[in-house]
């Protein structure tokens, strides 16, 4: 009984030392494999969200063009007319300090 447990433990051994070299097997390079397309997988939707992010900058640039430039113009426009209208004000109040002040 003691050589059959000895026989075996001396197999159980061999066996884990075979298992444990460095040679990889079936599973572990098919591990790898998959790994690796899950890797390229990743960089490729990585990229493909970049050059879609960069799409639609630009498409979002291009309606902010004329959009933007017409609002500058409007702007300018508010601020001139009230430059104008706080210059005509002025006149004004010059023109009743005036008239006032010859009565």
């Amino acid at each position: 009984m003691n050589k059959l447990i000895l026989s075996l433990s001396v197999f159980f051994l061999s066996l884990l030392l075979v298992s444990c070299s460095g040679q990889e097997g079936t599973t572990e390079r098919i591990g790898k494999e998959i790994d690796k397309s899950i890797d390229s997988g990743k960089k490729t939707v990585d990229e493909i969200i970049d050059k879609v992010s960069d799409k639609i900058d630009e498409i979002e640039s291009s309606f902010e063009g004329p959009a933007e430039q017409a609002g500058r113009e409007i702007d300018e426009a508010i601020e001139n007319a009230a430059e104008e209208i706080e210059e005509a004000g002025d006149t004004l109040e010059e023109k009743v300090d005036s008239a006032d002040s010859s009565k």
